[in-house]
């Protein structure tokens, strides 16, 4: 922690606070205009992949271990702050994202492309299980129900019998991670793009500070 500069946390507050914004905005709209079903299959896809997006451009310019985790920190503060009242699930499911990410480019070791995609693919990928592990550790329900809301939703949404469970879940975790790769991907071709046009370069895994 102490080998991040002020600028780095001049930089870690902008993009936490730019994704504060969009959860406090767009996210309260979404659940506005959508129908409850949407937001088993829509509304948390797109608000985590834009989430991904942010909060992994931001590493390209605060290229240390930890910072990604850091802003979705900002992130979750800031989502406390919303008009519908401060809610646990949000804060834990943005500080899980950042976490996520963090892992994903710890196992990438130096900055990759393919390391970005799989952090958004396990961040948008997390808001298939936030669901479940929230309704059993903290609200001491049982998962089954969950399973049944995810399962009943999901089937009006894809036109599909619930019969069709197993097909539905999949479906419905796929396009998760499918989106949270494109956001990751996008993210790393977003941030060095900026970072080339301000005439930086992407760092190599000897340059990360540690």
């Amino acid at each position: 922690m102490n080998r991040y500069t002020v600028r780095s946390w001049v930089i870690i507050g902008l993009f936490g606070a730019l994704w504060g914004v969009v959860e406090l905005t767009l996210g309260s709209y979404l659940h506005v205009i959508f129908p409850p079903q949407a937001n088993t299959f829509l509304t948390g896809v797109v608000m985590g992949g834009i989430g991904a997006l942010i909060a992994l451009t931001g590493r390209h310019f605060v290229p240390n271990q930890g910072s990604v985790f850091l802003i979705a920190v900002v992130t979750a503060l800031i989502k406390l702050l919303s008009p519908g009242g401060a809610r646990l699930g949000p804060f834990v499911a943005i500080l899980m994202e950042g976490l996520l990410m963090e892992v994903a480019l710890l196992i990438a070791g130096r900055p990759r492309a393919w390391g970005f995609a799989l952090g958004g693919a396990l961040a948008v990928g997390w808001n298939f299980f936030h669901k479940f592990v929230m309704m059993r550790l903290v609200y001491g329900g049982s998962v089954v129900e969950v399973y049944e809301k995810m399962v009943k939703e999901g089937s009006q949404m894809l036109g599909l019998d619930v019969s069709a469970a197993l097909l539905i879940l999949g479906v419905l975790l796929l396009v998760r991670l499918i989106v949270g790769g494109i956001a990751g991907w996008s993210a790393w071709a977003l941030g060095g793009a900026v970072a080339r046009r301000l005439g930086r370069r992407v760092p190599s895994g000897e340059e990360v500070v540690r």
